[in-house]
């Protein structure tokens, strides 16, 4: 949570449209074509995105953009097709990604310290392709978020929403009970803390009432029920999961070999 924080707030803007379900799985396609030889163009990418139901083409053009306008990706005309469009991450964008797997790295790399685990890893051609093509091993056969845990996007579908869910799961665990946790809530606060507007909070916040996984007491505190940490939880570990299985990591009692390097 520390380090995508940090990145969140540095860009708050950027990151909290991109960090919502539907435009990241974007961008983690476009990673996983690109990095995994299976595109080299937008037409491409386009294409195999309608193919696997991830995104319509007008929505995997707007996400380019954005992307190319921030200076993450670069395009030109192919100079053997000029009707093909090409793509490439730029150097910032190569920066950016490892910042940002670095915090899926670091946790994962606590949990087997046996392994070589370092986001530097992606640095290498061989190793970034191994770890995108097993991203989408998932990816393109459905296992998203939603799919397999959609009780989730009651926040990961909304702009900062992913962040707002952490940021109150960290704070219930610090005041937890067995009946799960009270913790001092603002809308306001929340809202400035994640650059979004109020009323997107208590939207958040009320859906999230209505499931059954908190109430907002109306006494600036909030009641955090136990299945709302749990929600929680189990995305986390299946958040770990994918990224443990991206990395190759094979657990003590089901390998042979401690090393995870050559093959990631």
């Amino acid at each position: 949570y520390r380090i995508n924080d940090a990145i969140y707030k540095k860009q708050p803007l950027f990151y909290k449209t991109m960090l919502q379900e539907s435009r990241f799985n974007i961008i983690l396609s476009m990673c996983c074509f690109v990095f995994g030889n299976q595109a080299e163009s937008v037409s491409e990418i386009k294409a195999l995105c309608t193919r696997y139901n991830i995104a319509s083409p007008n929505s995997v053009i707007a996400i380019i953009t954005i992307l190319k306008t921030t200076g993450r990706i670069k395009t030109w005309r192919c100079s053997e097709d000029r009707r093909k469009t090409k793509i490439a991450p730029t150097e910032k964008g190569l920066d950016e990604l490892k910042r940002y797997m670095s915090g899926a790295f670091t946790p994962v790399s606590i949990l087997y310290p046996a392994f070589n685990i370092n986001v530097n890893l992606l640095d290498n051609d061989i190793l970034r392709h191994n770890f995108f093509r097993r991203a989408a091993e998932y990816l393109f056969r459905g296992l998203t978020f939603r799919k397999v845990l959609p009780e989730v996007g009651l926040f990961i579908d909304k702009d900062g929403g992913r962040m707002i869910m952490l940021y109150l799961y960290l704070q219930a665990i610090k005041n937890k009970t067995a009946h799960g946790a009270i913790i001092a809530y603002s809308a306001s606060t929340l809202a400035k803390e994640f650059f979004v507007s109020r009323i997107h909070v208590n939207r958040i916040i009320k859906s999230a009432q209505e499931a059954g996984y908190l109430k907002d007491r109306g006494d600036g505190r909030m009641s955090i029920y136990p299945a709302f940490i749990e929600l929680v939880e189990n995305y986390a570990g299946l958040y770990f999961a994918y990224v443990t299985h991206y990395i190759n990591v094979v657990p003590k009692e089901r390998r042979h070999a401690v090393n995870m390097t050559p093959t990631l």
